[in-house]
């Protein structure tokens, strides 16, 4: 049931891709409505994104912004879409997943794990494309390997989601499983090299065993469960944020808030959820990302880039050439 659940909500995100555009204690807040503000908060920064010039496809771009003014650089220029940028550790690579076969069955999609300087240059894939492999993240714990989600369709192999692992300087077929299960999506990595993961139901700390048996620590968390995705940690590891689907019989996208928190690593533990961009199925807001100093977060919504300050809780668009549709952000400095 679970299973067919989230094979519809993904077969719906994939439509709406292609064709749409702090308290104490465990306390949540959700506000009723997200402060807004037409005046962005007095400051220039830079994220790396997917970005659609007009009538072109999504190429990876680095844009500085101050919510006034922008300057975006294209890094990419591929006929194919290119998808999720994650800048390394060092800030001197980028990962990302490039498509090559797009639409119908998010399962039957085909794509390939990429990497490259930061300006753009010495572009390789370091995946074949046969299957979709999704959702790159970095490791923080010195290895300098890239971790993904890779979806296999029952006519490929065993029906689920594997987490693997390979090295920004490895070839196709380097690559190695580090999950356990047939179900399970990986997200950000902490030092110390365990990852966040969703994994039945829960969520884990994985501790990760090439070829061997992974460890699960389940993460303490304040509320009931919901599905938590496109989960991000902040540089220090105190901070964390996330889209929370609250509709179980919702969308994965539309029936979501976006939220930071605290997070306790050594616990661990997820506490003081903060609501700052509440479920709002007549706007399409998802992705975030956590600024290298946690003042601010980022975030997609409707092909603009919107910016939420932690100080006054308010959020306002950061992006200003409408011609661009933008995707996918993360600050540049910041580990996704």
């Amino acid at each position: 049931m679970i299973l067919r659940m989230k094979i519809s909500i993904i077969l719906v995100f994939v439509f709406l891709s292609c064709y749409g555009c702090a308290k104490n204690g465990n306390d949540l807040m959700d506000p009723p409505d997200s402060p807004s503000s037409n005046d962005p908060p007095e400051v220039t920064l830079t994220w790396v994104s997917s970005a659609r010039p007009p009538g072109g496809s999504l190429h990876i771009a680095r844009t500085t912004s101050n919510g006034k003014t922008s300057q975006i650089t294209y890094l990419t220029d591929s006929p194919y879409n290119d998808y999720k940028p994650v800048i390394s550790p060092d800030s001197t690579k980028i990962a990302f997943f490039r498509a090559y076969n797009e639409g119908g069955n998010f399962f039957l999609w085909n794509s390939s794990i990429c990497v490259m300087n930061a300006d753009g240059s010495d572009l390789r894939e370091l995946t074949g494309h046969e299957f979709m492999n999704t959702e790159p993240y970095w490791t923080r714990d010195g290895t300098n390997c890239i971790t993904w989600s890779r979806m296999i369709h029952s006519s490929e192999g065993t029906f689920g989601t594997y987490v693997y692992r390979t090295g920004m300087e490895d070839s196709p077929g380097d690559e190695v499983q580090i999950s356990a299960t047939n179900w399970e999506w990986g997200n950000s990595s902490l030092r110390d090299g365990r990852m966040f993961v969703s994994r039945g139901g829960a969520h884990f700390l994985l501790n990760p065993d090439p070829g061997g048996n992974p460890g699960y620590e389940e993460i303490s968390y304040p509320d009931s469960y919901h599905y938590l995705h496109k989960v991000t940690i902040s540089n220090d590891e105190t901070m964390i944020a996330y889209m929370k689907k609250i509709d179980p019989d919702g969308d994965d996208y539309l029936g979501s808030q976006i939220v930071y928190a605290n997070l306790d690593a050594s616990v661990p533990a997820i506490t003081n959820e903060v609501v700052f961009v509440p479920k709002n199925e007549n706007k399409f807001s998802w992705y975030v990302s956590i600024s290298p100093d946690n003042n601010y977060l980022i975030y997609a919504e409707d092909g603009k880039i919107m910016i939420h300050d932690v100080e006054t809780g308010k959020n306002s668009q950061f992006s200003t050439m409408k011609e661009v549709e933008y995707r996918y952000p993360t600050f540049d400095g910041s580990v996704k």
